[in-house]
């Protein structure tokens, strides 16, 4: 039985960081800072995992789909009444990958987690591991490079609609 990445992860940071304590290793500042911040960003990566599964199988219950998480291409966090995750997340439906949009609304203190955005922003015609093709050829790396420039698109047309909706608002209320 194989343990899960994350967690060996985990251990492998609380190893490496009581190695440090307990022999005497000192980096000038205070070290506990820096594996709170290791140990913030194993959190919020499983935590991103975690909504990304639950707006998957949300939308599976909803639409009588079938598809499969992949992995999280890029996530955001909001701190509102709870967390609000914004992910680009790839799940596959036949075999075939493609990329969605979620937003997940959390609040873990009243067991509470709400779908509020779901949908199709694009097929992922990446491999799973970014490479370059046997033949010698770049195909796999184009469309690594391809998927990257897909997701700074729909990230700078959110940014333009979010900013317009602000400035209207500021004028409205000025």
């Amino acid at each position: 039985m194989t343990m899960p990445r994350r967690a060996v992860l985990f251990a492998a940071v609380l190893l490496a960081a009581s190695a440090v304590a307990a022999s005497g290793f000192h980096l000038g500042g205070d070290e506990s800072g820096l594996v709170r911040g290791v140990l913030a960003a194993l959190r919020e990566r499983a935590e991103a995992d975690d909504a990304a599964r639950f707006a998957v199988s949300h939308h599976n219950k909803n639409q009588g789909t079938s598809l499969e998480f992949t992995r999280v291409l890029k996530s955001k966090r909001q701190v509102v009444t709870g967390t609000l995750h914004d992910l680009i997340l790839e799940a596959a439906d036949a075999g075939k990958k493609s990329l969605y949009r979620a937003k997940v609304w959390v609040k873990p203190w009243e067991d509470f987690k709400s779908v509020v955005e779901f949908r199709l922003i694009g097929d992922s015609e990446s491999g799973s591991e970014p490479s370059v093709a046997s033949d010698g050829g770049s195909g796999q790396a184009v469309s690594k490079l391809s998927l990257e420039a897909d997701i700074v698109q729909e990230e700078a047309r959110l940014h333009t609609v979010e900013n317009d909706g602000l400035s209207s608002e500021f004028a409205s209320s000025s």
